[in-house]
């Protein structure tokens, strides 16, 4: 089993907080926390949220939420159907997000490179980063073929079960890592007792061939692959990966040929990016 040495001396930013944790510091905004926690429930899916809806996700006063949705809809975060008095996402959300996407150039430049692996591997090719404890796509590019992961901008994964997860977890610092490593054992005991081995080979394959190869601990029907970023971009670590289902490929293809294409494709990258 996959042992995780603490840093006792490490100090831990606000991200690396428990929500106990973050509700007890005296620097921390609860109302403004309750406004974001209303956003994030129509990232799992919702198109329209009644008060009511709200309310029981969150364990909200009736009253609480109606401030908070009376507040984002007049700031442009929500918008609301008069005839079922229901609530969606306003426009103002694309405005909070595109600096950072504008922000990433890799996008732009990735993108072309990346169309071109997805159509050779009819599956998608994607890029992302770290968002607290988990990973998060800031880029997908599809071919005419899909299958079944449905990525997206925005879009969230695991880090211990998926192979960008794991290629991610390669590519931050390692004080971090470690920080974000007992989070994970600590609030998900089953998921580290699953997958922290499988985690480990990951970080093994990755430093022996700069790729790593995970089937079926994601979705049972899925392989992927995922290559690390050697270098920050803007600050923030990157992986990518290419997932295609497991009917259509096997494990010499993916360590034989779809790894080296994702690696090849993320060296050329980097190289355009001056990363190198």
């Amino acid at each position: 089993m996959t042992t995780v040495k603490k840093t006792e001396s490490a100090p831990r930013g606000a991200e690396f907080l428990t929500q106990a944790e973050l509700d007890a510091h005296p620097q921390f905004a609860s109302t403004l926390a309750s406004g974001l926690a209303v956003l994030g429930c129509f990232g799992s899916g919702a198109l329209t949220l009644g008060n009511k809806d709200i309310a029981e996700r969150l364990g909200l006063s009736k009253p609480t939420v109606s401030r908070l949705m009376f507040t984002l809809m007049g700031l442009g975060y929500l918008r609301r159907d008069r005839q079922t008095g229901k609530y969606s996402l306003g426009a103002s959300v694309l405005s909070l997000g595109y600096p950072l996407l504008s922000q990433l150039t890799i996008r732009r430049i990735a993108a072309p490179e990346m169309l071109e692996l997805a159509r050779h591997a009819r599956g998608p090719v994607s890029v992302g980063t770290r968002d607290r404890f988990q990973v998060v796509y800031v880029e997908t590019v599809q071919a005419l073929e899909t299958n079944a992961t449905l990525p997206d901008i925005g879009s969230t994964r695991p880090f211990l079960q998926t192979a960008i997860g794991r290629a991610l977890l390669s590519a931050i610092d390692p004080t971090e890592r470690s920080l974000i490593l007992e989070r994970l054992k600590a609030t998900d005991p089953e998921g580290w007792s699953r997958f922290s081995d499988g985690m480990q080979q990951a970080q093994e394959q990755i430093a022996e061939r700069d790729f790593c190869v995970v089937t079926g601990d994601w979705r049972p029907n899925l392989s992927a692959v995922a290559v690390p970023m050697r270098a920050p971009f803007n600050g923030m670590p990157l992986a990518f990966n290419l997932t295609v289902p497991s009917y259509s490929t096997d494990q010499n293809q993916l360590e034989k040929s779809l790894g080296p294409r994702l690696v090849s494709l993320v060296r050329s990258i980097e190289y355009k990016l001056g990363l190198l």
